[in-house]
């Protein structure tokens, strides 16, 4: 198997780690791609970026509502 983050993952396709990636263990290393894209293009003056773990994504809500989403222009 493979190691990542001090946990020890089967050889083979893992189609979501604990920390939001997936990755492919093989003989002799170990590729990881994130399942998430990060919000570059949105209004930093009114709005905050908060990880959600659950959806391995980032969600973006207003600062001082943050149950009301933000509009997001780009992601990387």
């Amino acid at each position: 198997g493979c190691m990542k983050n001090g946990k020890l993952y089967p050889f083979g396709l893992t189609e979501r780690t604990e920390d939001c990636y997936r990755c492919n263990c093989r003989e002799h290393f170990m590729d990881c791609c994130s399942l998430f894209h990060t919000p570059i293009g949105y209004d930093k003056e009114n709005c905050k970026v908060i990880f959600n773990k659950e959806r391995c994504d980032y969600d973006v809500v207003r600062k001082d509502d943050p149950s009301q989403e933000c509009i997001v222009y780009s992601r990387v």
